[in-house]
């Protein structure tokens, strides 16, 4: 399942699959190589040949999780390791415990929108859906291809189990308006 409509990363010549790993404690507050303060509650990563600001989805191949991450520093230097995480961005997939997690990389493009795909849920009523990569209690916009006015929904939850192979799932009602490929974005401030 594409999740984004992204890029490969093999298409560019890096590695699509390989280990990922998160920054330890001792990181957080120091300067990262495009010269920002580490924040380990951001969702950001470290790759060693990627330009600054490049958005890249990460989906843990064991549990089916993904999270889009922002390149902000370099590394990682251990050998056999393709990309490095916040520890926020870990926590999205769940691999803080074992430290590491064969993932697959895609890149993001620039200005795309991501296109989430979506599944009705019979347990959801009302505007309130379960999202793998939004926080419990975000508000969001939800559009598609065929209904350009926004619905607002509130993300209740994200524990999404890997099998629905889903990233929102939506209340029956909503599903019927939007379809199974959903674009989220946060209301402007």
């Amino acid at each position: 399942m594409q999740a984004a409509q992204g890029v490969s990363a093999r298409a560019l010549g890096l590695p699509a699959e390989g280990v990922a790993s998160w920054y330890g404690p001792g990181f957080a507050g120091r300067r990262t190589a495009n010269g920002e303060i580490f924040d380990p509650t951001q969702l950001t990563a470290a790759h060693r040949t990627l330009p600054f600001g490049t958005q890249v989805r990460v989906t843990h191949l064991a549990n089916g999780l993904s999270v889009v991450v922002r390149i902000n520093d370099r590394g990682p230097f251990r050998a056999g390791r393709i990309i490095d995480l916040s520890r926020a961005a870990a926590e999205r997939l769940r691999m803080i415990g074992s430290g590491t997690a064969t993932v697959r990389l895609e890149l993001v493009q620039p200005g795309e929108t991501p296109i989430w795909t979506a599944l009705a849920d019979a347990r959801l009523g009302g505007f309130d859906i379960l999202s793998r990569f939004h926080e419990r209690g975000d508000l969001l916009f939800l559009t598609s291809a065929t209904v350009s006015d926004p619905i607002l929904v509130r993300v209740i939850g994200n524990d999404i189990p890997p099998e629905q192979n889903a990233d929102l799932l939506l209340p029956p009602e909503v599903f019927a308006l939007l379809g199974g490929r959903v674009y989220a974005a946060p209301p402007r401030q």
